[in-house]
Parts: structure tokens; C-alpha cells; sequence
């Protein structure tokens, strides 16, 4: 994709992602890896009124190499994520309600569905508290994902990756629902979570027999 392609997707995807709920007001933030580093949605900016000339794009140091908008506040999220996995191309940090409730419980959200062992690879962690922005959330956050497509960010919200945005853009809307079946089953007592071996299984099961070849 080129560079113009990458923003316009970008955009796209943050307008029916707001539609959806999965994101409030200017809150969250896309990114998409690209030559030479990443483009970034920019700072406290309409996500309806975006155009592509808004979004800057980032060195793999941070630094701006296109664009007059300030970058996201959470740039440092991004670009830390991508330097820890080479195989992920886009990131998304969504305040999505459950999800982010989840975060507030600073529990780890647990495999209820076979879906989310296929989606996530197992459990999604949380993780250690930092303030909005700063390297210390960067850090933690992508800590706590180490190798998965998801983590809950304490008392926060919730970030997901994938190897494309739309890839990024689905665990988000699954994170949101495996999130709010979390809590359906917490209020009936509670659910009966896979076991490890039970959610690796499931996972490498579909992942060779489900799509098309």
C-alpha cells in the first residue's frame, strides 16, 4: 500500500470503529507500519473530519518525517510495540466500556470462548498502571502483550494488534465482546474458563483447517 492508501484505510477504519462504539470522541488512537516507520493518527483530532494529510508519519525513533499535526499522545505506545514485534504492521488503542472496565479490574480477562483461545491465543493480560503518554505506559503495555494479539491497559482501555488493520481493527471489536460475556457470566457466578493446553489446542486446530486457502 502506499502511503496515501495507508492513511486513507486508517481514517476508514477509526470512522466506522467510532460508529461501532469502540472508540468515544477524539479517545484512542491507529497506527499503521509503512516504509521508513509508521503512520499515526494525530493528536485530540475529529476522527470524521480527518483528512489524509492529517496524519503524520513517524520515524522508528519518533521522530516526524511527514505531516504538520502533532501525533498521537500515545505515540510512544505505538512505536514501542513495533519495535518489541516485527510481525505486527498495525496497532489500535480503543477505550472500548468493556474492555476498559475489564482494565479497571487489573485481572486478566479469562478464556471463556474457544473463539478468543483462536483470536487471542489464550487469556488477555493486563497490564502494570502508568499515566496517559508516558514511556512507563509504552513500556508496560507492550510488555504485558509480549506475543498476543491483545492486552488490557490498566485503569485504561485496551490495545490490540495484527499483521494488518483489519486484522487489529476485528480483535478490537472481539476484545469488546469476549469482555461483555466476561461479565455476563461473572453476574451468574461465574464461567469455566479453557485450560492452557485446552486454548493452545483450539488455536492451532483452526488455524489450519478455518478460511479459505
Amino acid at each position: 500500500m502506499t502511503d496515501l492508501e495507508i492513511r486513507e484505510d486508517i481514517i476508514n477504519t477509526a470512522r466506522v470503529m467510532l460508529q461501532k462504539g469502540l472508540v468515544q470522541g477524539t479517545g484512542g488512537n491507529f497506527s499503521v507500519r509503512c516504509a521508513r516507520g509508521f503512520i499515526v493518527t494525530p493528536s485530540g483530532m475529529d476522527y470524521t473530519k480527518l483528512a489524509p494529510s492529517d496524519l503524520p508519519k513517524l520515524s522508528p525513533d519518533g521522530a516526524v518525517l511527514e505531516g504538520e499535526r502533532r501525533p498521537s499522545i500515545e505515540k510512544e505506545l505505538h512505536r514501542s510495540v513495533y519495535r518489541a514485534r516485527r510481525d505486527v504492521g498495525a496497532v489500535i488503542h480503543t477505550h472500548s466500556v468493556y474492555a476498559s472496565a475489564a482494565a479497571a479490574m487489573r485481572l486478566p480477562l479469562p478464556v471463556l470462548t474457544d473463539n478468543q483461545a483462536v483470536l487471542f491465543g489464550g487469556a488477555v493480560p493486563v497490564s502494570e498502571y502508568a499515566p496517559i503518554g508516558t514511556p512507563e505506559l509504552a513500556c508496560n503495555t507492550a510488555k504485558a502483550l509480549a506475543a498476543g494479539g491483545g492486552v488490557l491497559m490498566a485503569n485504561h482501555g485496551a490495545l490490540c494488534v495484527g499483521a494488518t488493520l483489519a486484522e487489529a481493527a476485528l480483535r478490537c471489536e472481539m476484545l469488546e465482546i469476549f469482555a461483555k460475556i466476561f461479565f455476563l457470566t461473572k453476574s451468574c457466578g461465574g464461567g469455566v474458563s479453557l485450560t492452557a493446553e485446552d486454548a493452545s489446542r483450539e488455536a492451532s486446530d483452526v488455524a489450519g483447517r478455518y478460511g479459505q486457502r
